[in-house]
């Protein structure tokens, strides 16, 4: 049986319109993958001392897990702040050290009373991320407060030109946006990440595509046949 000439046209057009959206929709998807890959910021989760715990045993050092590879910039752990105060001074002894996705710091806390946290990383996304949380320390009886200073320890410093120094509320020189988390979580959050809204946006790109195919379809059905 032979086709009639007339179809051959309004045929061929829609499988061109079809053909033609599924390009938009490869195009989309491939410019989708990187901003979902750039928005997956490193988040925490675990410390040591844990969020809100009670600390009575003496401390040595404070303990950051991330959920991906820490960025040392510089080698020597300076790219990385992590700070322990209490009333206004600063209880860390040395400088933080990045191995992997921990980071650390020595510490030796004075006493008894609420202690707060502050830290600040370069996340494995290049992107600097920061938090603070606090617990509390209840040391026994007879235990001897160790002496606080009045400023962070000063860490970064290299004789070479263009060091970085870290200070304390410095913010490292890292590209991209800064994000900050208070607390240590199991899972980013839709501020953390931004994926729900590349999701959205995803979805929203593959209805839009979709409902070009129905139009392009319903208009090359309509087209009057070719003259003869």
């Amino acid at each position: 049986m032979t086709i009639p000439e007339s179809r051959t046209p309004v045929r061929r057009s829609g499988r061109r319109g079809i053909a033609a959206v599924g390009a938009v929709l490869v195009a989309a998807a491939l410019a989708l993958v990187p901003a979902a890959a750039a928005s997956a910021h490193d988040y925490l989760v675990e410390t040591s001392p844990a969020s809100g715990a009670v600390q009575t045993d003496p401390l040595t050092q404070v303990s950051l897990t991330f959920n991906d590879r820490v960025l040392d910039l510089t080698g020597n752990g300076s790219s990385a702040i992590l700070q322990v105060t209490s009333g206004g001074r600063y209880f860390e002894t040395g400088c933080p050290t990045v191995l992997d996705r921990s980071v650390t710091a020595p510490v030796a806390l004075g006493a008894a009373g609420a202690y707060t946290v502050d830290w600040q990383i370069v996340s494995a996304d290049g992107h600097t991320v920061s938090g603070t949380y606090g617990f509390e320390y209840r040391p026994a009886a007879g235990a001897t407060p160790a002496s606080a200073g009045a400023s962070a320890p000063t860490c970064g410093v290299h004789a070479t030109p263009g060091a970085v120094t870290a200070t304390p509320g410095a913010v490292a020189p890292t590209p991209g946006e800064t994000v900050s988390t208070s607390a240590p979580s199991v899972a980013p959050s839709s501020t953390d990440s931004g994926l729900p809204l590349v999701i959205g946006i995803g979805i929203a790109i593959v209805i839009v595509a979709l409902v070009g195919v129905v139009i392009v379809i319903l208009t090359a059905r309509r087209k009057p046949p070719a003259p003869q």
